[in-house]
């Protein structure tokens, strides 16, 4: 999954608290931003299938951009 967000305070932990929440083990996250307070970044890979309506959730943060969810 990859979430494009601003960079502010709270919104890794409002992606991983929804993953947590839905019962998602996070395998592997990374973040990086494009410059202090603009866009960011976070991807992450979980040990299973991501549960349905997962990237609404996520959206439910006004910070939050955009939600890709890949299921392979």
């Amino acid at each position: 999954m990859i979430v494009i967000h601003l960079d502010r305070p709270g919104v890794v932990a409002h992606i991983t608290k929804c993953l947590s929440d839905r019962g998602v083990n996070i395998a592997f996250m990374r973040l990086f931003r494009e410059s202090k307070g603009h866009t960011a970044y976070t991807i992450v890979e979980s040990d299973g299938r991501l549960p349905e309506g997962i990237a609404e959730s996520l959206r439910a943060n006004d910070h939050v951009r955009h939600v890709m969810v890949v299921q392979i």
